[in-house]
């Protein structure tokens, strides 16, 4: 039962990619990207656990206060391990306390969601300096100028994220891993090849 809801939540991260970046787009907020990313991805304990390459694309909402939402969105996401800590293995748990051997190949898909304080907007940003929404925080400073804050980015702030795992067995002792905000259900299970 606990395998099918961790395949189940993991399916459930792929599918909400592009269900998010359809809502954003339908309540009239502005649409960025598509735009290839590629980067290492840190664990909860800190080191990177694997290479990733992926699709963002960002949606920016006027909230009513002055500030303004900014939702990212990761599709078309694969991972390659990099020997080591696995990306759960700071945390509590049955598969925890793991490593993750080398070449271990994967998908993922996710979304951050959380809002800009301070700068100016620029919907033109991206435009005028060609490569600079590549990142979050590329995108923040080429949209909104220095002095903007990205709660999911600085802190100081809520930040809702969703991140969903999965790799075929590969002689792996767990295959699906979820990274999620404490509002979201937290992390749970793990890319794991050995228990420490």
């Amino acid at each position: 039962m606990k395998r099918l809801l961790m395949v189940s939540m993991a399916a459930l991260a792929l599918a909400l990619v592009p269900m998010a970046a359809a809502a954003d787009e339908g309540e009239g907020g502005q649409h960025f990207g598509p735009f290839a990313g590629a980067s290492g991805d840190s664990g909860t304990c800190g080191p990177d656990w694997a290479l990733d390459t992926f699709t963002r694309n960002f949606a920016v909402h006027e909230n009513s206060d002055g500030t303004f939402r900014l939702v990212e969105t990761f599709s078309n996401g694969h991972f390659v391990t990099i020997a080591g800590p696995s990306p759960n293995s700071c945390n509590s748990g049955t598969y925890n306390g793991s490593l993750v051997a080398a070449g271990v190949k994967g998908q993922f898909g996710g979304f951050l969601n959380g809002t800009v304080t301070g700068g100016t907007y620029n919907p033109n940003g991206c435009r005028a300096t060609p490569g600079a929404c590549d990142t979050t925080s590329g995108f923040v400073l080429a949209v909104f100028g220095p002095s903007a804050k990205y709660t999911c980015v600085d802190g100081g702030g809520s930040c809702s994220f969703f991140f969903g795992y999965f790799a075929p067995r590969q002689g792996l002792k767990s295959h699906i891993w979820i990274n999620a905000s404490p509002d979201l259900g937290g992390n749970r299970g793990d890319i794991a090849s050995t228990t420490v």
